[in-house]
C-alpha cells in the first residue's frame, strides 16, 4: 500500500505559506504576519519537509506556486477564511458581553415580569450592566427617540416607523370585580355589559387605555368613567373595595384574585395585549440590545401565558 503523504505540521507554517502565496511575497507576508523574512523562509522549508514535496518554484524574479503548492493553497484558503469567522465571531461575543444597557417598561411590569426576566439575562451577561426606567408605554417609546433608553418593553398598538418592533407576549385582558360584584360569578363577560358600572380606566398613555377605549367605540359603548388612574395597583384596590370594575392584563391580577381581593372574568369580544421590544432601527448594531433580544426569543415560553 501507498504510503501517505504526512502532514504532521504546524498550522502556524500553513497560515504562513498562505500569506506567501497570496501576496506572492516572503517580504510582505513577514509585514502582514509580524515576523521576519527569515522566519518565513524557515517556516516555509519546514513545511515543504515535512511534506516532502516543494511548494515554490523559486527563481530569480519569478514566483509560482507548484502542483502541490496549489493545492495547499486551496485549502489554506479555507483555513484562513474560517479561522477569520472565529475571530470575528468571538469578537462579537466579547462585546456582546460588555457595556451598558438602558431598558424602559411600565410600571407594572417593573414588578410582575422584569424581576424574572432580568436575573436570567444578567446569568446569561454577567458583564452587562442593567439600567431599568419605569414610565407608562408613550413615555418608554419619547424616551427611545430622545436615547434616554435603548429598548422598551411595553405594550404595543402601533409604533412609529423609526422603531424595530420584536414581539414578545400575548396577554390576555380581563375584566375584574370585586368577590361580591353581581358579575363575580360569571364565566365570561360582554363589554356591553359593563357599561352600567362605575369604570376605572387607565391614564393616558397606556396602551391597555388606547385598547380598551378602540373597543368601546367600535362596539358603541359608552361605559360610565368613574375615574382615571396611572396605577394598576390603585386600579385593583378601588376594585376590591367595590368602587367599580375595571380592565387589566390578566397576569397583574392573579396574586390579588388568589388572595380572594378581586375575581377576573374574561371578556368576550376584547383583543390581546401584544408586549413587544422597541429600539431604534438605527440601534441595531448595538451588541447589548442582540445579547437581549437573543436571550428573550430563547425564554419567551417560559414568559407567556397565552
Amino acid at each position: 500500500m501507498e504510503k501517505r503523504t504526512s502532514l504532521n505540521a504546524s498550522l502556524n507554517s500553513f497560515l504562513v505559506f498562505h500569506k506567501v502565496a497570496k501576496f506572492k511575497s516572503f517580504s510582505r507576508a513577514g509585514d502582514e504576519l509580524f515576523i521576519s523574512q527569515p522566519a518565513v523562509s524557515k517556516h516555509i522549508r519546514g513545511l515543504e519537509q515535512k511534506i516532502g514535496m516543494g511548494l515554490i518554484r523559486r527563481g530569480r524574479g519569478e514566483f509560482a506556486l507548484t502542483e502541490a503548492g496549489e493545492i495547499v493553497f486551496k485549502h489554506t484558503h479555507k483555513i484562513s477564511s474560517h479561522l477569520l469567522e472565529i475571530e470575528n465571531a468571538l469578537g462579537n461575543l466579547k462585546k456582546d458581553h460588555h457595556g451598558v444597557l438602558k431598558i424602559g417598561t411600565t410600571e407594572s411590569y417593573a414588578k410582575c415580569l422584569m424581576p424574572k426576566l432580568l436575573s436570567g439575562f444578567q446569568t446569561s451577561y454577567p458583564s452587562i450592566k442593567i439600567t431599568l426606567d419605569v414610565g407608562n408605554s408613550e413615555e418608554i417609546e419619547k424616551s427611545l427617540l430622545d436615547y434616554k433608553n435603548d429598548l422598551g418593553l411595553i405594550g404595543a398598538v402601533k409604533a412609529s416607523s423609526k422603531f424595530e418592533l420584536v414581539p414578545f407576549l400575548k396577554e390576555e385582558l380581563v375584566l375584574i370585580v370585586s368577590p361580591t360584584h353581581p358579575l363575580g360569578k360569571r364565566k365570561a363577560v360582554s363589554l356591553k355589559e359593563i357599561e352600567g358600572y362605575p369604570f376605572i380606566i387607565r391614564a393616558k398613555g397606556s396602551t391597555t387605555r388606547r385598547i380598551l377605549f378602540h373597543a368601546f367605540e367600535e362596539f358603541d359603548i359608552h361605559p360610565s368613567l368613574l375615574i382615571e388612574a396611572g396605577s394598576s395597583e390603585f386600579i385593583k384596590q378601588w376594585v376590591s373595595e367595590g368602587k367599580g370594575v375595571s380592565v387589566i392584563v390578566k397576569r397583574l391580577g392573579e396574586d390579588e384574585e388568589k388572595r380572594g381581593m378581586i375575581k377576573m372574568i374574561p371578556l368576550l369580544e376584547m383583543p390581546h395585549l401584544e408586549v413587544a421590544v422597541l429600539y431604534l432601527k438605527e440601534e441595531r448594531a448595538n451588541p447589548a440590545i442582540k445579547a437581549f433580544i437573543r436571550y428573550m426569543e430563547n425564554t419567551r415560553r417560559v414568559f407567556s401565558t397565552v
